[in-house]
């Protein structure tokens, strides 16, 4: 997304994030708050469940499913930066072994892909810090990042749009609340993980793009992926390293971790009454095959289609705006619905807040789906709202169902 931003708003993008930071952490608060009052499996889509009825979780979810186009941009940057070690490769092969890889991993069990995925922080970690080490001594211009004229060369809209764009690669932490039912004291550890990892991987990313503007000529690396500036900054072993160990590792780490988390949701849905409670079936490791094989085809769909990595981007990005928020305002209920829960929770907000915050994240989010509808076309457009009104006529549809297996769950526990 560097690149990308890079070409929105040129010396402007440290601070783009500073601002991407800023749009993350209103949401990421509330999703906090209430992964700490009401933590369990399937976080988000239980708090929508719990705290706005039955009908608008299943339609949150069913927007969650489609916002998941977004595993193929790992997958495809994972094979873009593989072209930088093995210039003849095949794009669209790699980035779908990739897919492939994630997923056989992740039919193991969360222990296992949880296991898989430290090995690789560590090493994504010190090639991310190698590349500032490196890099920051070949910046000579810190001037520019002060100048109006160089971090607003497409004005204020550009600078937004960026940040709205860079948001993308922040979002990881809201999704740990999907793991409530996985997690050892998750009432204290899932606002602790969220918020602190998202201020540790802001300043890492602002350093990152100091360097990748700063360390070459800015036309050069506009749109680019961060391998031009690596190979400029770097010996050639340590390029091969961070290549291999650093920025490959950073997409292969986001597509494993959301395969670890994306059946959470639908698996407590279905055992909810929303879908035929066999495709709920799991293997002799405990994963719901079947809805990862289904976040599995949504993810490659895109590769075998042929979108491009930006268009991925802007459409799995509204998308994700307009899922992400539904869960940030169920926040507003909960002091009144789960006055217990939210009196005993080790993270909460004040009273005032639970309500302010919630109405300021949804300012702030509808503006940034505004500013995708003209990229997205109105093919994209008309294909959100057709399929949001099939989800929303299941719903109505499916309802009575669900409310009867609610009724006998409730009855079943006295």
């Amino acid at each position: 997304m560097t690149g990308i931003g890079i070409d929105l708003t040129g010396y402007g993008t440290p601070w783009a994030f500073v601002l991407a930071l800023a749009i993350v952490a209103l949401p990421s608060i509330c999703i906090a708050a209430l992964g700490s009052a009401i933590p369990a499996t399937g976080g988000t889509y239980t708090y929508v469940r719990d705290l706005l009825g039955h009908k608008t979780s299943f339609v949150y979810l069913a927007l969650l499913v489609a916002g998941q186009l977004v595993l193929a941009n790992y997958a495809i940057g994972f094979a873009e930066y593989a072209v930088a070690l093995v210039s003849d490769i095949n794009i669209t092969m790699v980035a779908a072994l990739m897919m492939v890889f994630s997923f056989v991993i992740n039919l193991f069990g969360i222990q296992v892909a949880a296991r898989f995925q430290s090995v690789m922080v560590v090493s994504l970690i010190i090639s991310l810090v190698l590349f500032v080490v490196y890099g920051m001594v070949k910046v000579d211009h810190f001037e520019f990042y002060t100048q109006p004229e160089k971090i607003l060369p497409n004005g204020i809209p550009g600078f937004i749009a960026a940040a709205y764009i860079l948001r993308f690669s922040m979002i990881g932490s809201e999704f740990v609340s999907e793991l409530g039912g996985d997690v050892k004291n998750p009432g204290r550890l899932i606002p602790l993980v969220m918020l602190t990892s998202l201020i540790m991987v802001t300043l890492l990313y602002i350093a990152i793009s100091i360097v990748a503007t700063g360390a070459l000529n800015l036309e050069e690396v506009k749109g680019e992926t961060l391998a031009l500036v690596a190979e400029s900054i770097f010996p050639p072993a340590v390029y091969i390293f961070f290549i291999a160990g650093g920025v490959m590792l950073a997409l292969l780490t986001s597509l494993n971790s959301i395969f670890a988390w994306c059946t959470k949701g639908i698996y407590t849905a279905t055992k909810d009454g929303w879908l035929p409670e066999k495709l709920a079936v799991v293997n002799r490791f405990g994963t719901p095959w079947i809805f990862l094989s289904l976040f599995f085809l949504v993810g490659i769909f895109p590769i075998i289609s042929g979108m491009t990595m930006k268009y991925i981007a802007i459409l799995g990005n509204a998308v994700g705006i307009i899922f992400g928020i539904i869960p940030v305002v169920a926040l507003y209920n909960l002091k009144q619905r789960k006055p217990e829960a939210y009196a005993a929770a080790k993270f909460k907000l004040s009273p005032f807040n639970n309500k302010a915050f919630p109405v300021i994240a949804v300012i702030v989010y509808s503006y940034g789906i505004y500013m995708s509808l003209d990229f997205i076309g109105q093919t994209g457009v008309f294909s959100l709202m057709v399929y949001t009104a099939l989800a929303i006529g299941y719903a109505l549809w499916r309802e009575s169902y669900v409310l009867e297996i609610s009724k006998s769950k409730k009855q079943s526990s006295r």
